[in-house]
């Protein structure tokens, strides 16, 4: 009786802090302070952002062993700030917190239950399965620290049937455990145990590694009670290792404290004593005035069995006075009996008798309420399954009149199915010849397309040849017509070369995209694939633009690898590379700088041109690499005048050597094409 009072009232309670989980770990917390200082360094309005109020929620909770004030006001400015955001998930979570707290702290009140119902109807409305499962958690342990075992166990019960509903496992976890340490309380062991297997089970099948070792600790308990002493041992180190490895400080000063009770049961005090205090320095860090009563207890009793009385009574009346304002009973009796024996010695019979009647009436009440407790649960269970069974008769009532419902149904459908038959192979031969003017509609508007297309390409043609090669062969005629006829001297001629130069080589470069485009329109490339080198091939179309980029002043850089080899078709890449680089260079302002490079990915090289001329807009950028964008063109820096046919000759001639053509642009910010070349075979 002693130790059930003293350790499992202790241990019922402890496991139900953790229905929702938590940690202690002073890095965590100021992790999470962290990141709340750094949210609102970066966003000017956290304060109606669900990410901060979820960070509020997250630093509440990893107070709640250590600071019911800091707590509290935390919950309040989260509650606050989520109902302005009609954050109702937030809000919940809060009241959560508010309502576990005040109950560990034993400050629970009326305004407790208030805020744990408020939270579960506010989980209800938005769903909130998880939030829902942890408020009823809660709510259960709220119920057993008052005493209401009844409503306890119909909470839990209802829970882990939702849970297995949702299949949240670790729900699962939580509300067995729970359940097994309530029948625990009672003094159920055999009921106790399927519970805690269970749990035990479905932690190792996550590997939840905590709640391995909160019910393995949980079992060294339940050994210790039935004197399997080293099964107990066996439960425990497991345990112990397990919360190092966590840095659970409240889960493994309770497995000490289990440990020390096992060694005074052994009457091994010294040993008994060594665990109470690794307990009692696991415990400097945590709230809880409770475990403080029930270390003070058990480091008494060990004096006590080491004959160093003083010690003990010194340690006794320490633990009285705390379990005395905690209105902790079990505690109160525990060391009421350490005191009845220590002056019972001392010969001090009026005190000695005082604690005795003191123990006896706290023991005898609490024998008395735990057997009425065992025979309401017995009701409770009883009407839980009776409650169970009717559900489970009038779901099968409501199913069998359903499948007659279902059964009528379908033979309705039957007979309209009959009738719709009919109507449907009247329908039928409609239908059909709706569907072939409808087929023939779709082919007239694409042979109209490919019409207007057709079209549209012939007078783009019409006016390149006639503007964009016959303008400049007619400026070439009229100055060789002027030298003819001597109205222009040879050093005057000479001054027009450049000129010159720059249209013939325009109108070569123009000239060569349409025979290259009318060929692709009419017969196909033709693949003449070979391995070479890229970064040779690349130098080769440079060395034939570099005039072009020299009059603009602009430094191209080749900056692939040397080591880069390709399989492709000659030609083609050579037209790609002089198209593109052609391209940069109309687009780049006098002074700028284009950088060809290249990188391996895959069984590709991904081939870049860069510049750092004048960009595109989004617009621009998606009408690139389409059939109608040849019929488009755009003026160059020094208003170079292009056809519109080289990026779509590009696009065909990549593709047709098994690659893939895309541009990265911004408007003012220059443009990098890039395109994929499959390695040297």
């Amino acid at each position: 009786m002693k130790y059930k009072l003293n350790t499992l009232l202790f241990l019922i309670f402890i496991i139900s802090l953790l229905s929702i989980s938590s940690t202690h770990a002073q890095g965590k917390k100021q992790a999470i302070l962290s990141e709340v200082k750094e949210y609102k360094l970066n966003h000017s309005s956290f304060e109606k952002d669900t990410v901060y109020i979820n960070l509020i929620n997250e630093l509440a909770w990893e107070l709640v062993y250590s600071n019911f004030d800091s707590v509290s006001s935390l919950s309040h400015k989260a509650i606050k700030l989520s109902k302005v955001i009609n954050y109702k998930r937030g809000q919940a979570k809060a009241f959560i917190a508010l309502a576990f707290s005040s109950t560990i702290t034993s400050n629970q009140t009326d305004a407790s239950y208030q805020q744990i119902d408020r939270a579960i109807k506010l989980s209800k409305e938005v769903n909130a399965d998880s939030t829902l499962l942890s408020a009823y958690n809660v709510k259960a342990m709220m119920q057993m620290h008052a005493g209401d075992h009844e409503n306890a166990y119909k909470i839990y019960q209802e829970a882990l049937e939702f849970s297995k509903s949702k299949k949240d496992l670790l729900s699962e976890i939580k509300l067995n455990t729970n359940l097994a340490t309530l029948f625990l309380l009672l003094g159920d062991t055999k009921e106790a145990v399927p519970y805690y297997e269970n749990s035990l089970k479905l932690s190792e099948a996550l590997n939840k590694k905590l709640w391995i070792g909160i019910i393995k600790s949980n079992l060294g308990y339940l050994n210790v009670k039935n004197k399997n002493f080293d099964k107990a041992l066996e439960f425990l180190d497991q345990s112990i290792v397990l919360f190092k490895e966590q840095e659970k400080q409240e889960w493994l000063s309770f497995a000490y404290i289990t440990k020390g009770e096992l060694y005074l049961e052994k009457k091994n005090p010294k040993e008994a004593l060594k665990y109470f205090e690794l307990s009692e320095e696991s415990h400097k860090k945590l709230q809880d005035q409770i475990r403080k009563a029930d270390l003070l207890s058990g480091k008494a009793k060990s004096y006590v069995q080491l004959q160093e009385y003083d010690i003990a009574e010194e340690l006794a009346l320490k633990g009285l006075k705390i379990a005395e304002k905690q209105k902790y009973q079990a505690g109160i009796a525990g060391l009421s009996e350490v005191l009845y024996i220590l002056n019972k010695k001392k010969n001090n019979t009026a005190l000695a008798l005082s604690y005795l009647e003191n123990f006896k009436m706290i023991t005898d009440s609490t024998a008395l309420k735990d057997k009425k407790n065992a025979l309401l649960m017995l009701k409770v269970k009883t009407n839980f399954k009776l409650e169970q069974d009717e559900l489970k008769k009038e779901t099968n009532s409501a199913l069998a009149q359903q499948k007659s419902y279902i059964a009528f149904s379908l033979f309705g459908v039957f007979i309209a199915g009959i009738i719709s038959f009919c109507v449907y192979k009247n329908n039928k031969l409609i239908k059909k010849l709706n569907y072939q003017l409808k087929q023939k509609a779709t082919t007239l508007e694409e042979s109209k397309k490919k019409l207007t297309y057709a079209n549209e390409t012939q007078e783009k043609l019409f006016s390149i040849i006639s503007h964009d090669l016959r303008s400049p062969i007619n400026a070439l005629m009229n100055l060789l017509l002027l030298i003819k006829n001597g109205d222009i001297q040879t050093d005057d001629f000479l001054n027009f070369v450049p000129k010159l130069y720059n249209d013939v080589d325009a109108m070569s470069f123009t000239l060569n995209n349409l025979l290259n485009w009318s060929k692709s329109q009419m017969n196909g490339f033709v693949n003449k694939p070979e391995n070479f080198n890229l970064k040779t091939r690349v130098n080769d179309s440079i060395q034939l633009l570099q005039e072009n980029a020299n009059q603009k002043n602009i430094e191209v850089q080749n900056k692939i690898p040397e080591d880069a080899e390709i399989y492709c078709d000659r030609n083609q890449f050579n037209l790609i590379i002089r198209n593109l680089l052609n391209n940069s260079i109309k687009f780049t302002p006098i002074g700028g700088e284009i950088a060809l490079k290249a990188t391996l990915k895959n069984n590709y090289w991904e081939i870049m041109i860069q510049d750092n001329g004048m960009g595109m807009s989004l617009e621009v950028k998606n009408k690139l690499f389409k059939p109608d964008s040849s019929l488009q063109s755009a003026y160059g820096t020094n208003k170079e005048k292009g056809t519109g046919l080289g990026l779509l000759l590009c696009k065909e001639m990549v593709e047709n050597n098994g690659g893939a053509i895309g541009v990265e642009t911004k408007e003012g910010e220059g443009a990098t094409f890039y395109f994929t070349v499959p390695i040297a075979k």
